[in-house]
């Protein structure tokens, strides 16, 4: 059945059509490996943000191009257009399937976050003393707190002349260094 179709088709709608098979089947092969975690989008030029890993010209992107390419040309073969005017319209489409695909995937990438903790976003903000903070910033104490919509534990320093014991409310006044905070009782 295949082959009686396939031998019906003139040479124009055979390259069109086995251009959008195949980019099609790749199609597939990317959402079914990107489903089950088996890929990674790997770029090969220079056209992106290369910060983040994109590019214009990546794998996905060049695959939605054939993809547009191949079937915008058949069905433009189909619509009794002729070949320039069918290779217009697949390229046409082709390159609208990749900068939709790239404009898809950057406003994706800005939903991510870094995952890094600023601990500079805990000053102002109120916590709970975990673990005694001794008098006179001497390390040892410990608070939890809620900042970045993560409850953390981060090493506190009180400069007060009273130890702060587990379960006192405290302000976060400062940050020291990488992560240690300083604190004040409520």
């Amino acid at each position: 059945m295949f082959d009686t179709w396939w031998d019906a088709l003139n040479l124009e709608l055979r390259v069109f059509y086995g251009i959008g098979i195949i980019a099609l089947l790749v199609l597939l092969l990317q959402l079914a490996l990107s489903v089950f975690g088996g890929m990674d989008e790997h770029d090969f030029d220079h056209a992106g943000d290369h910060s983040s890993g994109l590019s214009f010209f990546s794998i996905r992107g060049v695959t939605a191009f054939f993809v547009g390419f191949g079937w915008s040309g058949v069905i433009a073969l189909k619509a009794g257009w002729g070949l320039m005017p069918a290779i217009a319209v697949g390229m046409a489409v082709g390159v609208a399937l990749m900068i939709g695909i790239f404009l898809l995937m950057t406003s994706m990438l800005r939903l991510q976050s870094s995952g890094t903790l600023d601990f500079s976003n805990a000053v102002g903000k109120i916590g709970t003393v975990y673990v005694t903070i001794p008098a006179r910033q001497k390390s040892g104490g410990q608070v939890e707190i809620l900042f970045q919509g993560r409850l953390t534990m981060a090493e506190a320093l009180s400069r007060g002349e009273q130890p702060l014991p587990p379960g006192t409310k405290v302000t976060v006044v400062e940050k020291l260094g990488h992560a240690t905070l300083v604190v004040e009782p409520l």
